[in-house]
């Protein structure tokens, strides 16, 4: 009965998730709750990515038009220009600039890639489809690998407590969403995803910003409109 009420207020269906490619699941770890979906990489069902939008937007009115089975909070953004801070790819083409923090890529063979890059270095994308940097490296190879400071990260509320979102990699070819709205540092969200079998990982945008999307529901709603998700898709029979 427990797990029917959990789905039940969390806007999900109360029978089992569908068997597939990509899964929703909760668990915890120390003090936090914690919503994680699942997508097997090698899958040829589903195709990762990214959308962004020219001004800030209601996550309904993303995913009513792209149609995701998941997505996640994508990059920070900067609530008056309502532009991401840091590089943005859709498709190929460079739509927001900023050169810093690591980044999760999405090449044009639909492998997903985390990646660290150099502050105020400039790249290019060219070898990626889809791309989101500004995030902050929070596991590296197995371990929790968090120093916001040294990504020339000045805001002390990166570091702090807050809800939080992020985005990781095992080696079984899994990716894994994690969003919680329960407040933990960058160090405990990453011992978390670690505890899920995650090898590679960042944070990407949290605080009121925090959400989680899952084949039609918001599992965990955000606070206010955003600009830019990434998101697991249904793979079209011509895509790559």
């Amino acid at each position: 009965m427990t797990a029917i009420i959990l789905s039940l207020s969390l806007g999900l269906p109360s029978t089992p998730a569908p068997s597939g490619p990509v899964s929703y699941g909760m668990f915890k770890f120390g003090s936090g709750k914690y919503h994680m979906v699942t997508a097997d990489l090698r899958s040829t069902a589903i195709s990762p990515g990214a959308i962004h939008v020219q001004k800030l937007t209601s996550v309904w009115t993303m995913v009513e038009k792209e149609k995701p089975l998941a997505a996640i909070t994508g990059t920070f953004f900067n609530p008056r220009s309502e532009r991401p801070v840091a590089d943005v790819v859709v498709d190929g083409k460079l739509v927001a600039t900023g050169n810093r923090g690591s980044a999760v890529a999405v090449d044009w063979f639909g492998q997903v890639h985390i990646l660290d890059t150099q502050f105020k270095k400039s790249i290019d994308w060219m070898s990626y489809r889809f791309l989101l940097r500004g995030a902050v490296r929070i596991v590296s190879r197995g371990a929790v690998a968090v120093n916001p400071q040294a990504q020339k990260f000045k805001d002390s509320r990166i570091w702090g407590r807050a809800a939080r979102t992020a985005i990781g990699k095992g080696d079984d070819g899994r990716l894994v969403m994690v969003a919680t709205n329960s407040s933990v540092t960058l160090s405990e969200l990453g011992k978390a995803l670690i505890s899920q079998g995650v090898k590679e990982a960042i944070s990407l945008d949290g605080g009121s910003s925090t959400c989680l999307y899952y084949r039609g529901s918001l599992v965990v709603p955000p606070k206010r409109k955003l600009s830019n998700l990434f998101v697991i898709r249904d793979k079209p029979a011509f895509d790559y």
